[in-house]
């Protein structure tokens, strides 16, 4: 009972100077406010991300991607120029614990049409037969393209969702013919939508013309090279060894030329969860500044209180109030200020979050809306510390004071 009514009088102490107080609050607020706004987007970036690499195989997936930045003589460039061949594809395929080896060769964009009046700017893309099974993407109409389509280099291909919707406005994409590159393909399937938060294959997930990859290199003569070989490990634990195993392979296969790079999703997410730890702490000393700011705003405003209240206290002493008491009020009070300011800080940075939320997911569906439930304890419990560490000094001084001395005043 000590405790609320200390905290009570308090609180009514505090409403004696509304102006004072509210300044003082806020100046607790724009740490805590920071802390839950900027701690709830980076977790829910991280977990985006994660879900969005989850869709497309998880961690289990390895890219090599050739790098012309490498090269520095004639020798290593015309070894750069062949590319990833059929080779490579096949040395990569018998490494082991390699689960599947898959291609894509992006074209740029082209102008495709389904009717004259109706023609669109998209990636065309040439694949082998694995890749959309390695990337968990299945079909919502018709069939993918297959091995068949490859080997007898059928002109066939399979359209993106939106891609679909836009060529075929009054539908009956499936069965369609569509115009690449002047020459005619017959859709054979048509994609489920997909829209994947921070990640690229070097094409548009919702406007693009996958079609197969021997088609475009020999009836269209388009280049004879992958652009980008995709693995799917048996198991995450196994992708370091089979990213060592496979760049030892393509480095003898291109005459000890390193024209290519590779990409282990399970490193690359280990670093973006280093990444926002980073983020993490970065945020946590910028809104620990602000609340060390905050704290010294609540001393200074006790220690203004304690000047005028001098002969109060004075008043309090003489009729029998102890030291301790003194200290508690004084306490009480910081605190008051302090978690107060928490309190708006939190709620105020949860509504801002969650209108974040919505307009990032207004513009991004896959965004996956996070509140850092650690982050709002951590907010409350820094505050707490705070009106207890800098409400001490002034506290002290009200309790130290001598009743002749504060009744003179």
């Amino acid at each position: 009972m000590m405790w609320l009514e200390t905290i009570w009088l308090a609180l009514r102490t505090l409403r004696g100077n509304l102006f004072r107080t509210a300044l003082t609050v806020l100046s607790v607020t724009v740490g805590t406010f920071s802390i839950v706004v900027m701690l709830s987007l980076a977790q829910s970036g991280h977990k985006t991300l994660s879900r969005s690499v989850e869709e497309i195989g998880g961690m289990r997936l390895i890219l090599w991607i050739p790098s012309e930045d490498r090269m520095t003589t004639g020798r290593e460039r015309a070894v750069y120029d062949q590319g990833f061949t059929s080779r490579d594809m096949g040395l990569l395929r018998q490494l082991p614990h390699i689960a599947s080896v898959s291609s894509e060769s992006t074209y740029g964009r082209e102008r495709v049409w389904a009717s004259a009046d109706n023609a669109h700017e998209t990636d065309i893309v040439g694949v082998l037969d694995g890749l959309f099974d390695i990337l968990g993407w299945d079909v919502d109409q018709g069939r993918l393209l297959d091995e068949t389509d490859n080997l007898q280099k059928r002109r066939v291909c399979v359209l993106t969702a939106g891609l679909a919707e836009r060529l075929f406005p009054a539908g009956g994409a499936l069965g369609g013919t569509v115009f690449v590159g002047h020459k005619p393909y017959f859709v054979v399937g048509v994609l489920q939508p997909r829209n994947l938060f921070g990640l690229q294959f070097g094409f548009d997930w919702d406007n693009s013309v996958f079609i197969p990859q021997n088609t475009a290199e020999v009836r269209e003569g388009r280049p004879e090279q992958a652009k980008f070989i995709i693995g799917l490990t048996e198991d995450p634990a196994y992708n370091d060894s089979v990213e060592k195993m496979g760049n030892a392979a393509l480095l003898a296969n291109h005459r000890g030329v390193e024209d290519f790079e590779s990409l282990n999703f399970a490193s690359m997410l280990e670093q973006f969860y280093q990444f926002f730890l980073i983020l993490d702490g970065i945020v946590a000393v910028i809104a620990g500044i602000s609340l060390f700011a905050g704290g010294i705003g609540v001393m200074n405003i006790m220690l203004v209180s304690v000047t005028e209240r001098t002969r109060e206290i004075g008043i309090r002493k003489a009729i029998g109030a102890s030291n301790p008491a003194i200290l508690l009020q004084f306490l009480a009070e910081a605190l008051v200020l302090s978690v107060t300011g928490g309190l708006v800080g939190v709620g105020t940075g949860l509504i801002t979050t969650a209108l974040l939320h919505a307009g990032i997911s207004a513009v991004q569906e896959r965004w996956v809306a996070t509140y850092s439930l650690p982050a709002v304890a951590l907010a409350l419990f820094t505050t707490a510390v705070i009106g207890l560490v800098f409400g001490a000094v002034p506290a002290w001084r009200a309790s130290r004071l001598d009743i002749v001395e504060a009744l003179r005043r």
